[in-house]
Order: C-alpha cells, then sequence, then structure tokens
C-alpha cells in the first residue's frame, strides 16, 4: 500500500515512542476524526474478568461483583472502555458459570442485582461500560426450561432442546464432545437422547424453536434494561445442528468444535441477524462480542454477516490460538485481519479464561517480561479492537500443577479442570492470598505473586503494568494508533514483524517487534519515501535503537512526520506513572 502525499514534501524520519513516555499535546485526535465520532466499542480496550478470581469482598474466597467495583479506580488507570464480565448468573457450576439455571439471576455467591446495579453505576462514573457473557448455545441441566422440556414429550417446552429417538445403547449419531465422550445423553424419564456438544449438564437449546428463541431475546433486553454495555456471545458457532443427522467418518478427528455438522450451520446467520436488530434498537450503541472459532480468514469474514449485520466484533481466533510466537505467522495473521476483513473491526487477544496465560504460553523462563511487553504491543497497537484479559497486565503466569493440587474439591470448587491454571486469583500486593481475599480462595494464588502484583509494578516506570497503561494512552490520543491505517511491511528480517499505522498526511508510526531470542536489524520496506532511522530511539528495554539493530524480543515504536515543519508534532514528553487516562 502506498503513501498519498503532496508533490516534493519528503517523509521525515523521527524519534520513537516508549514506555513509561505518552503522547503529547500535539498527538491529539484531529477534526477529521472528530467531525465523525465511532461508535465506542470501534476503538476499545476490553478486559475479561473471571469474577470468582479477581476480588473477593465477604471474605468467602470466592470474588464478587462488590470486588469488582472496590477495584473500579484501578481498571480505569488501565485506561480501559469496558469490561466483560464471565457468567455470574445463578448456576451448580458444573462449568463455573457456563452453565446456567437462571438467566435473570445473580447467583448469591456473586451477589445481587442491587450489587449488579451499583457496579454499572459506578463504572459508567469512571467511563467504563460493563458487558454480560451471554451463554446463548445451552443451559444447565438445572434450568426450569430443561426440567420442564424432560419431564414428558408434550410438555410446552418439549421441543426447546434438541432431543433424538434411539435405544438406550445407541446414540443418534457418533458425534463427540467438545468436552470429551459422546455428544448424547440419555433420558430414562422421557427415554430420548439429548444432545451437549459441552458437558452432559449442558444440554444444547433448539434455536429452531420460536418459544426459546423469544425467551432468550427476552434475556437479552433484560440486561439491556439493567445496563449492560453489551454481550459477550458464548459458543455462537453451535447453535444450529446439520438435521439430516450424519454420521462422522472420523470423529476424533481435530478440531471437534468445527465440524461440518455441529458448527455455523445456516441457521446461525439468521438468529444472530435477528439478535443484532434487536441490540441496536436499544441507545448506547450496545455491542455484540462474539467467541468465533473460525478456521480461516474467510470464515471469520462471514461472522459479521454477509451484509455486516450480524456480530459487531468476533474474537480472531487465528490469532489468540496461536501457540507460539512466530514472526512470519504473526505477519500473515495480523495482515489478514486488517487487510481482508472488509474494513471490518478486527479483535485481537492472546489469552482469555480458556488457554494458557501468554506469560507461560509465549515465554521462554529468562526473557518473559521482554516478550510479555511485545504481546501486548501487537494487541494494543493493531488497529480494532483489544482484548485484555484480568493479570495480563502484570505478568500473571499460568499456576503448576503442585500449585492446583492443592485446591480441594467441594462447594467452591465442584470438579477439576486443566483450565483453572488460567484462573487463579488476581495478585494485587505481596500480602496474605496477594490481598485477593481474607478467608480461603477457592484457587491457591500462583506461585512468585510475592514479587509479581499491582502494588510492586504501579511506581516502577519499566513495569510490564505501566507499559500496557502507556499502549492504552496511545491508543487513546495518538491519530495514527486510534484511526490510523494499517500498512503491512516487510522488516527485512525474518525474524522481525513490522507494520506501520498511517495518517491521512502520511505520517504516522512504524512498530517493529524481535521474535527471535538474538539482536536483529530490521531494514523495513513497504513506505514510500519513509527512511526510518533508529538513533537516539528508545525501546521497551529501555534500551537506545542504534540503526534499527533490536535487542533479542525488543518491541520499538518507530515515529515519521511529514517533513520538518511538523517534527514537533511528534515529539513526545516524559511522564512519572500513573498516567492520566
Amino acid at each position: 500500500m502506498r503513501i498519498m502525499r503532496a508533490p516534493g514534501v519528503a517523509l521525515a524520519a523521527a524519534a520513537i515512542v516508549c514506555q513509561p513516555a505518552i503522547a503529547g499535546p500535539g498527538s491529539s485526535l484531529g477534526p477529521a476524526a472528530r467531525a465523525t465520532p465511532a461508535p465506542w466499542w470501534q476503538h476499545a480496550v476490553i478486559y475479561e474478568i473471571y469474577p470468582r478470581s479477581f476480588q473477593d469482598s465477604d471474605g468467602d474466597g470466592v470474588g464478587d461483583l462488590r470486588g469488582i467495583t472496590s477495584r473500579l479506580d484501578y481498571l480505569k488507570s488501565l485506561g480501559l472502555d469496558a469490561i466483560w464480565i464471565t457468567p455470574f448468573f445463578k448456576s451448580p457450576n458444573a462449568d463455573f458459570g457456563y452453565d446456567v439455571s437462571d438467566y435473570t439471576a445473580i447467583d448469591p455467591q456473586y451477589g445481587t442485582m442491587a450489587d449488579w446495579d451499583e457496579l454499572v453505576a459506578e463504572a459508567r462514573k469512571r467511563g467504563i461500560r460493563v458487558m454480560v457473557d451471554l451463554v446463548v448455545n445451552h443451559s444447565s441441566a438445572d434450568h426450569a426450561w430443561f426440567k420442564e422440556s424432560r419431564s414428558s414429550r408434550t410438555n410446552a417446552k418439549a421441543d426447546w432442546y434438541v432431543w433424538r429417538d434411539g435405544t438406550p445403547d445407541t446414540p443418534p449419531t457418533n458425534w463427540k464432545s467438545i468436552f470429551g465422550g459422546p455428544a448424547w445423553t440419555w433420558d430414562p424419564g422421557r427415554k430420548q437422547w439429548y444432545y451437549h456438544i459441552f458437558l452432559p449438564q449442558q444440554p444444547d437449546l433448539n434455536w429452531q424453536n420460536p418459544g426459546l428463541k423469544q425467551a432468550m431475546f427476552d434475556v437479552v433486553r433484560f440486561w439491556l434494561d439493567h445496563g449492560a454495555a453489551g454481550f459477550r456471545l458464548d459458543a455462537t458457532p453451535y447453535l444450529f445442528e446439520d438435521t439430516s443427522w450424519p454420521q462422522d467418518k472420523d470423529p476424533d478427528a481435530d478440531p471437534v468444535w468445527l465440524k461440518p455438522y455441529n458448527s455455523q450451520l445456516p441457521g446461525t446467520n439468521q438468529v444472530l441477524r435477528e439478535l443484532r436488530k434487536a441490540v441496536d434498537g436499544y441507545p448506547g450503541n450496545p455491542v455484540l462480542l462474539g467467541e468465533s472459532s473460525t478456521r480461516s480468514i474467510e470464515q471469520l469474514r462471514a461472522v459479521y454477516g454477509r451484509d455486516k449485520d450480524e456480530i459487531h466484533l468476533p474474537m480472531n481466533f487465528l490469532v489468540g490460538n496461536m501457540t507460539r510466537l512466530d514472526a512470519a505467522e504473526l505477519k500473515r495473521r495480523y495482515d489478514e485481519a486488517a487487510t481482508k476483513l472488509d474494513g471490518l473491526t478486527p479483535v485481537s487477544f492472546f489469552s482469555n479464561h480458556d488457554q494458557s496465560r501468554q506469560w507461560s504460553e509465549f515465554g521462554d523462563g529468562r526473557n518473559n517480561d521482554r516478550i510479555a511487553k511485545m504481546s501486548a504491543a501487537l494487541t494494543m497497537l493493531n488497529p480494532g479492537v483489544a482484548l485484555l484479559y484480568y493479570g495480563e497486565e502484570i505478568g500473571m503466569g499460568d499456576a503448576d500443577k503442585a500449585t492446583l493440587a492443592k485446591a480441594p474439591i467441594g462447594p467452591k470448587r465442584p470438579r477439576t479442570d486443566d483450565r483453572d491454571r488460567a484462573r487463579t486469583p488476581m495478585q494485587w500486593n505481596a500480602g496474605v492470598n496477594a490481598g485477593f481475599t481474607r478467608g480461603t480462595p477457592w484457587l491457591p494464588v500462583a506461585t512468585g505473586y510475592q514479587a509479581r502484583n499491582v502494588a510492586a509494578e504501579d511506581g516502577k516506570p519499566d513495569s510490564l503494568l505501566n507499559w500496557y497503561r502507556m499502549l492504552a494512552k496511545l491508543r487513546r490520543t495518538d491519530p495514527a494508533f486510534r484511526t490510523g491505517r494499517y500498512v503491512p511491511l516487510d522488516s527485512g528480517d525474518p525474524s522481525v514483524f513490522a507494520f506501520a499505522r498511517v495518517n491521512p498526511d502520511g505520517s504516522g508510526a512504524m512498530v517493529l517487534a524481535n521474535v527471535g531470542a538474538d539482536r536483529r536489524t530490521a531494514r523495513p520496506s513497504g513506505l514510500a519515501g519513509v527512511t526510518p532511522q533508529g538513533a537516539g530511539a528508545t525501546c521497551a528495554s529501555g534500551k537506545a535503537l542504534r540503526g534499527l539493530t533490536l535487542q533479542p524480543h525488543e518491541t520499538c515504536i518507530v515515529r515519521f512526520g511529514q517533513g520538518k515543519r511538523n517534527f514537533g508534532f511528534w515529539r513526545l514528553k516524559r511522564l512519572k506513572p500513573p498516567f492520566d487516562l
């Protein structure tokens, strides 16, 4: 892609920004950006909170809504636009809230509806919106709907779930559950099989039934009426099944969750269009964030809707599911997201409640902090929405098996779950239980929290926490990183991933990320008229960038302006954290 510029105006390389510097007054959004305000979510930073592990307010060892409210000032310091809270509905916790027994009731362990209303009101005062994690594919087997459905074949809700005939010893198909084992369970009372792509305690809802659909849309309206800023939609690819019920020639072939008979069936599109229409009818631009696993960028584009009328923000698992940092793969996947989605808003992330934390996934045991700053920069400086997972900003990693083994099975933790490694309590300080609870935490705090916690990192200019804050400041105030177009670059080195964010006047910034464990020299190309020079530049490590030679796992932000006349526009002043976000 070529930069359009006035004839005879050269693009001059300028200094760069790195932690803990923030953009100076000259970097405020220009008139063009103010003239056509985008929906709040288009450039948002959204922070996922696993509520039982974030902050406990009453000493029972389980985090709650009041705990989140007590930490809103901290969340504001991160420069967030919204928080997404994983399910806090009433639930028997077979899947820790993702098995909902009442969609409009808050589980007592998390608080009350008054606590929710207070959280929304206090968050709004701080410019933070609150999103609900809505489980749309299935409910709990303890839900009143399912109890009625399984009671008889003539009940009014008999077809609110997916039932099939068969004999007790032969399931209707050989399909597998995502959580292992068959995707069918025999119900001796109804004498039929019910379908569950997840646990047997999570029967799939039948979205072909008009009554069920209306009931779920009523749930959506209920939470919007209670101040929700939108929804993260759980398991959206699985709303419909192939009703010819084919047998699978290789049911164990991966990925089990992307079979042609269990995901992305056409009926899903119609439901999502109707849901989008219902949400768009509310003020405040409420948003749909989708758990949208896909095999390709073309499938991801389809999730937005043929007419851009389905999910506003499908999560890009093509990046999120990466298990190692590779410069070529990062380039391919980020370039695709920026150039093959028809200008729609990409959604970047690396960690969440279902997978390993990026600190552990990508870390090498020696350079974890520098690698974490790199993954943060890639998430935050690419266009679109950035999703963060609680604790990634302080370098929380996965718990080891020995730590998890200390957690007893009981009311607070009904079963073991490998994913609990990424769900340990938030590390607030070096005190007892990391400041999470004054009681016994439902999961033990991860080892090493005494050194890696919010209090320890808060005042250190070069900490990971303040790196995240600086990146958030850039997204808010710098036109290049807020609305600048993405330009793929050739870094000139196979270990360096490079891209640029370019303003309409041709100014902007270049991001260089050395994914390798050795020093590398970048020779980026792809920006007409720009010859970047790194002399005097500072990078994520705090070391100078000399001749565009990057330290191992180094990330640098190199700016370029439009001639000497505008050089001062890019001058950055150094401030001490916390940053004024």
